[in-house]
């Protein structure tokens, strides 16, 4: 049995911490406070110091989860500073796939995470305001999207996606016909195809399509700064 702690090393920080952690084992509609109350170490009735009912545990529990997903990764250029945080996102929500509901609930004022640096960078090359923070959240959106795509398949039970997709080029290489070149030739010389490529391709492809915007023009005749993007993406 877990020994309670001593007097007044229970904070905030350490209930919210342990309240993460058992929706990591039992899901957030399994939550309970005797739960959290038992891995923090501390008597039940003694967390309502810190949080007043349950929602407003799960409030603090989703400011958290928004910091360590939206945290600044110190990048010097807002390219490689939005890639980054969208892999950020990627990588907390597949190491705790259980987190991802708390993104549904409504936002606490509290909880709102400020990515001034990256936006007033986006703003410095050339953005208006309002165009910065759509990008942004454009990324965000689709980053937590693609992620939570690749968890309900791989929790569904469902084959490797990419022994899947071996067995869909070996179908497509072989059955295409004469005239199907196209779809031929592209399988025969596509290597592979894995839920990270998806991910990576889809949010260089955005980026790309966001610096092309910046200029005013439409990403299908800006070409050259499109590729000129997916290379300083490259490099970053």
């Amino acid at each position: 049995m877990q020994r309670q702690r001593p007097r007044g090393t229970t904070s905030r920080d350490v209930i919210v911490t342990a309240a993460l952690t058992v929706v990591d084992h039992v899901g957030i509609e399994a939550l309970t406070i005797r739960a959290v109350a038992k891995l923090a170490g501390a008597p039940p009735m003694s967390l309502y110091t810190y949080f007043t009912s349950k929602n407003e545990l799960l409030d603090l529990m989703y400011t958290e989860v928004a910091r360590r997903l939206y945290s600044d990764a110190a990048q010097p250029t807002w390219q490689a500073e939005l890639m980054a945080t969208c892999q950020q996102v990627r990588d907390v929500l597949r190491v705790h796939p259980k987190w991802a509901p708390l993104l549904t609930r409504p936002v606490p004022p509290s909880g709102v995470q400020k990515r001034e640096r990256l936006l007033r960078m986006m703003t410095e090359a050339g953005m208006a305001p309002e165009a910065a923070v759509a990008a942004l959240s454009h990324a965000v959106i689709a980053s937590i999207g693609l992620t939570l795509v690749d968890i309900a398949w791989h929790e569904g039970g469902q084959p490797d996606p990419t022994a899947r997709y071996e067995r869909l080029k070996d179908w497509m290489t072989a059955a295409a016909t004469e005239e199907e070149t196209v779809t031929r030739i592209g399988f025969a010389n596509l290597p592979r195809l894995e839920p990270i490529d998806t991910f990576d391709f889809t949010l260089r492809m955005l980026i790309a399509g966001i610096e092309a915007e910046r200029w005013g023009q439409p990403a299908s005749s800006a070409v050259p700064v499109t590729h000129a993007a997916l290379e300083a993406l490259k490099r970053a």
